[in-house]
């Protein structure tokens, strides 16, 4: 009862304290992934869990920000004048896209989506100022009113902010009415549409917020990693955050959180299978389907079902 009464301050108070009272360079930096992962999943949940679509290319926008960011800031530009230019820019080109792919649903669409990432990758990979398939390097760290952040824990708390303040933004949209219309399209698109709701126009404003959150996830990682690489707007990043989102929970902004942490933690274990790694993540979203299906941010009420039984 204590837990969800208030679960949301031990929540924050428990990523506040631990990096700073374990003060652990390894957790820090675990800390700075999942929380940068977390955004895009946030944003990704939006548009897949709150609206019903599919997108399998959102590390495209992730990774094409993050390109834009750091070539602006490398040519001498603020890390905040960056940090908007490159998600306004890829926000904008998110409705352009939207405008297009959104035209189509179900499969279709996310066969489009992988072909729009797949453009954008190789856009980039052939492009002499991104540095080509060797990536950008050397991407300065962030500073900030004059003051070079590079202490990991100064930059883990910088991060961890955006992504609260990200929840609180993403929270807003969904408690308000235009949460309800993206439901009730997740629901049936025609009954939405029936009732005077227009479908088409909540679907790009759903696909450009959470193309937003990708890009600002990817600034955020190119100025604290120094270094982005076509690799990272591929295919497998993008079914990469689509099982965190799935893992914690399709339609719950909290479960984007436990998702992106759960599945960053497994992450780094899973490299001791080698090549088998796959099928822990296999094995990892089977049991979620059979046990937890509406993902590990249900496992409380699970369990209380479980006890009453």
């Amino acid at each position: 009862m204590l837990l969800k009464k208030y679960g949301n301050i031990i929540a924050i108070a428990a990523l506040v304290l631990i990096p700073l009272v374990l003060n652990d360079p390894f957790l820090t930096h675990m800390g700075i992934r999942a929380t940068t992962a977390a955004i895009v999943v946030m944003g990704l949940t939006l548009f897949i869990g709150y609206t019903g679509q599919i997108s399998l290319g959102h590390a495209a926008f992730f990774g094409l920000a993050a390109y834009i960011s750091g070539i602006l800031m490398k040519s001498g530009f603020p890390f905040l004048g960056s940090v908007a230019v490159a998600t306004i820019s890829v926000g904008i080109l998110g409705c352009i896209v939207g405008l297009i792919v959104l035209r189509t649903s179900g499969h279709y669409l996310a066969l489009a989506s992988i072909a729009v990432g797949v453009i954008l990758q190789t856009l980039v990979k052939n492009s002499s100022i991104t540095g080509g398939p060797s990536g950008l390097t050397a991407v300065p760290s962030p500073s900030l009113f004059g003051w070079t952040m590079n202490s990991d824990l100064a930059y883990y708390y910088m991060v961890l902010l955006c992504m609260i303040v990200g929840f609180v933004v993403l929270r807003r949209i969904t408690d308000s009415r235009t949460g309800d219309a993206l439901r009730s399209i997740a629901n049936n698109e025609l009954a939405a549409q029936s009732l005077g709701i227009p479908v088409f126009k909540y679907k790009v404003l759903s696909f450009t917020v959470s193309t937003m959150f990708a890009a600002f996830a990817g600034t955020l990682f190119v100025h604290y990693d120094g270094f982005i690489d076509p690799d990272r707007m591929g295919l497998p990043i993008s079914i990469f955050f689509f099982v965190m989102a799935f893992i914690g929970g399709i339609g719950n902004l909290y479960g984007s959180i436990i998702g992106a942490f759960a599945i960053t933690i497994l992450e780094e274990y899973a490299q001791g299978f080698g090549n088998y790694n796959v099928l822990v993540y296999g094995l990892l979203l089977a049991i979620v389907i059979l046990f937890l299906p509406k993902g590990l941010s249900d496992l409380p009420n699970v369990i209380q079902r479980w006890r009453t039984r």
